[in-house]
């Protein structure tokens, strides 16, 4: 897992993470359970910011300190509340059970080994209620690994409060003996006259899971599927075209 990664980045995360495509997903997900939610792999709270604000009450978790610690500042200056959590999807275990157990923005491939996966998904298991439902989120590796060509990519371009700019640049190789995307990160800071003032390197990887290792690693861990949709739109899915995996699940 991307520990180390995310404690580098928490305070730039915001900055270069603003898409919101999955949120209305997610909010209208949550109306029709009409319980708490629990938020795997919450981070700073890109999605739970919105959810909370749509009046969705919500348990949030993460194993970044860091990410977690601006999660809670965002809490307070939206005047929200929320019971957040640090804590490793692999081995939590919060006393209780929910209707609903979410894991958005296809975090969950970040856990690379099997045995981990298994872990998480055992954990999350016994935290959903006997008629509760997790939907959990990943890459369609048909469709994701198209836009894996190592090339060092601009990836984003944001102003700073100083008048500088952050420029944010990707370069991504796929491993296909283990089914793995390395990414490395690079974010550089500039000040108004365009004079670098700081340079960060991180890596992280993710696991392609194909639909069938998925399909056993749910089955093994206790899980059946309800629906498994190919976007935020409730499209189908379609290996050769889905962006996304959505699955939902039920123990």
């Amino acid at each position: 897992m991307s520990q180390a990664h995310y404690a580098r980045i928490a305070d730039l995360y915001d900055q270069f993470v603003q898409t919101d495509y999955d949120v209305a997903f997610f909010i209208q997900e949550a109306r029709r359970v009409n319980a708490e939610v629990l938020e795997l792999m919450a981070g700073t709270g890109r999605l739970s910011v919105p959810m909370l604000e749509s009046g969705i009450p919500l348990t949030c978790l993460d194993y970044s300190a860091e990410m977690l610690n601006n999660l809670e500042v965002k809490l307070q200056d939206h005047q929200l509340k929320a019971s957040v959590h640090l804590a490793d999807v692999r081995h939590f275990d919060l006393g209780r059970q929910f209707q609903q157990i979410i894991l958005p923005f296809q975090a969950f491939p970040e856990i690379t080994q099997r045995a981990d996966q298994l872990k998480a998904l055992q954990s999350i298991h016994k935290h959903l209620t006997a008629d509760g439902e997790f939907i959990c989120t990943l890459h369609n590796p048909v469709t994701r690994v198209k836009s894996v060509d190592e090339q060092l990519r601009l990836i984003a371009r944001h102003n700073q409060p100083d008048d500088g700019q952050m420029l944010v640049w990707l370069l991504q190789r796929y491993h296909p003996e283990k089914q793995v995307v390395e990414v490395l990160e690079f974010f550089e800071i500039y000040d108004q006259q365009g004079t670098l003032t700081n340079k960060l390197f991180s890596p992280l990887e993710f696991h392609l899971m194909k639909k069938a290792y998925f399909e056993e690693l749910i089955h093994q861990a206790g899980f059946d599927v309800i629906q498994l949709y190919g976007d935020y739109h409730y499209n189908p899915f379609d290996e050769a075209h889905s962006p996304f995996m959505i699955w939902i699940l039920k123990p």
